[in-house]
């Protein structure tokens, strides 16, 4: 199992590859970036420099310009700017607390405002999207049945949903943890991985990203990486999905999982798995005095939408929605 930390250098050579290319007056090729990075004191060829920026390029930072190479994108600019910075790292951790915060929904009044992943989806596959979040519900690997479907001309978080288009916004796991945290549960999302599923049972995660440090959301470094086979795992019952890990104290475990039953009460899926006391988590680790909970991505479904071919496009933990606001999916 890849296990990528503070430490690990990947992610900060995604940013200094996005920040050559941002820096360049016309677009840049991989051999051109490799020479840039070799002369900051980063040792990458032009082969990994063409396997990263395929990540940016699925991340939507980046893209190509024919065959003068890339450029960077407006979203990409805007990364760089909220995220890409050194004293900056850990901004993803900063997000998803602030998320958690603001979030409000309470498993017994059924009310409040959950955290949302957000689609742009074309029309023409507006339908069959919807059936396969339904199937990924039904299999056990998203969140919550409902959705809010907002028109071409809508507004979906920060956008305007485009012409020929639906908006989106699915109910993201970080949910969970805004409820343990409204309920005065530390909690800590500690982890984001591939977990491999044999007949229909997780068997253990085969790649890990710590979020502590990050300044990119694993879940979208997973999502770019394109290594996902969620659709794979909803229709045989074998493949690779998307999940992550929260850490609580021990000493709030049993009120942690009163929640957690309320939760599923309330119509809340996705659980895969709450450990004793330090103990690690389909391989992922949980510290000393702490128990993990696992849940798979709300993004699930929308990952299964891509895999199958439909045009769609997730940004995992976008917005707040008022659960009121959505409607179960059929």
């Amino acid at each position: 199992m890849k296990l990528l930390t503070r430490t690990h250098m990947s992610q900060r050579r995604l940013m200094e590859i996005l920040r050559v290319i941002e820096s360049a007056s016309t677009p840049v090729g991989a051999r051109a970036i490799s020479d840039t990075l070799s002369n900051r004191g980063y040792d990458l060829g032009e082969r990994a420099v063409r396997y990263n920026l395929k990540i940016l390029d699925e991340l939507g930072f980046t893209k190509k310009k024919g065959y003068s190479g890339r450029v960077i994108t407006p979203l990409g600019s805007r990364e760089l700017a909220d995220a890409l910075i050194d004293d900056r790292m850990g901004f993803v951790n900063t997000r998803i607390e602030e998320y958690m915060y603001r979030s409000s929904f309470d498993p017994h009044s059924r009310q409040g405002l959950v955290i949302a992943n957000t689609s742009i989806v074309d029309k023409t596959d507006s339908d069959r999207v919807l059936d396969i979040l339904a199937c990924a519900f039904d299999e056990g690997y998203g969140i919550s049945r409902r959705v809010l479907i907002q028109d071409e001309g809508e507004m979906l978080s920060t956008q305007v949903v485009p012409a020929g288009s639906i908006g989106m916004a699915t109910v993201c796991s970080i949910t969970m943890d805004g409820i343990l945290m409204k309920k005065g549960i530390p909690v800590l999302t500690s982890f984001a991985g591939l977990a491999r599923i044999r007949d229909k049972q997780p068997v253990e995660f085969t790649d890990l990203i710590a979020y502590a440090g990050s300044s990119l959301d694993p879940v979208k470094i997973f999502m770019g990486r394109r290594v996902t086979s969620v659709s794979n795992a909803i229709s045989r019952g074998s493949g690779r999905v998307l999940a992550n890990v929260r850490e609580v104290p021990l000493a709030a475990a049993g009120y942690a999982l009163d929640i957690l039953k309320a939760s599923r009460c309330a119509g809340f899926g996705g659980l895969i798995k709450v450990g004793g006391p330090a103990e690690p988590i389909l391989g992922c680790p949980v510290a000393a005095g702490k128990i993990g909970i696992a849940f798979y991505a709300g993004v699930n479904g929308a990952v299964a939408a891509e895999e199958m071919g439909a045009r769609i496009r997730t940004l995992p933990i976008s917005m707040l929605v008022d659960y009121s606001r959505m409607a179960d999916l059929n």
